[in-house]
């Protein structure tokens, strides 16, 4: 009887140690395991979906390899639409264009500062009274006169889009003329092949004489490094002095 209850209790340990055996391979070992077969299943599936990612991407590189040859020439095209240079010249003689093409009488007119709205491929957005006092403040800062790119020593010289620089000068027009007249000054600026736009204006009607008359804001845009050839404007027969259009200029 003490050799049977010997032998029972020897199996019951035997079992009691199999079971206990089994529970700590399982927690130790394959739970173990299956949290880090858990971990790799996640770390895969985030790669595949990086891998997803950048095969879309190579997908959209692939496409707009295609076009970028046409883009280029695009945007090409478009800068060159742009002087090279903007000079008073210039800005004087597209205002007598537009005053024959138009009919409008022109009273006065006043050049300002130009500044820059294109630096190296980044637009600036300051307001014209902005860029003065920054360019002012520049000059105190350094004591000196502020400095000039390259670029824009040599506005002619091609240069990629993202070393052009985009520069901008407003002229005071004082005009008078009719609503049609003025209308038609508007129509020109506005189609003219050199990018130009008109900023504000000021005009009052004059009843006794059916006109419009004040001071309208132009810019003239020119873009540095865009290769194009600066042709020098014929204004010989446009005089100069207070007795005349320009009265502004001496």
């Amino acid at each position: 009887m003490s050799n049977r209850f010997t032998t029972n209790q020897s199996r019951a340990i035997l079992i009691c140690a199999g079971v206990l055996i089994l529970l700590c391979t399982f927690f130790f070992v394959f739970q173990r395991n299956m949290d880090s077969v858990t971990e790799i299943e996640k770390e895969a599936r985030k790669y595949k979906n990086q891998v997803n990612y950048l095969s879309n991407l190579q997908m959209q590189v692939n496409e707009l390899q295609g076009t970028t040859a046409e883009h280029q020439k695009e945007m090409d095209a478009y800068m060159k639409e742009f002087p090279c240079k903007m000079t008073q010249q210039k800005a004087i003689e597209n205002i007598e264009k537009m005053r024959i093409k138009s009919g409008v009488r022109i009273l006065a007119v006043k050049p300002a500062r130009e500044r820059k709205f294109l630096d190296a491929g980044t637009f600036i957005t300051l307001s014209a009274e902005e860029a003065e006092a920054a360019a002012q403040q520049e000059a105190a800062a350094t004591g000196s006169a502020v400095a000039v790119s390259d670029v824009e020593k040599h506005p002619e010289k091609q240069q990629s889009v993202d070393k052009m620089i985009g520069k901008v000068m407003t002229y005071e027009v004082e005009m008078s003329g009719t609503m049609k007249q003025i209308m038609s000054a508007f129509d020109w600026v506005a189609a003219n092949k050199e990018h130009m736009s008109v900023t504000s204006l000021n005009l009052a009607f004059d009843s006794s004489t059916g006109k419009l008359t004040g001071p309208v804001s132009i810019n003239y845009f020119a873009m540095n490094g865009n290769g194009k050839p600066y042709e020098e404007p014929n204004i010989s027969g446009i005089t100069f002095g207070s007795k005349n259009v320009f009265g502004t200029f001496k």
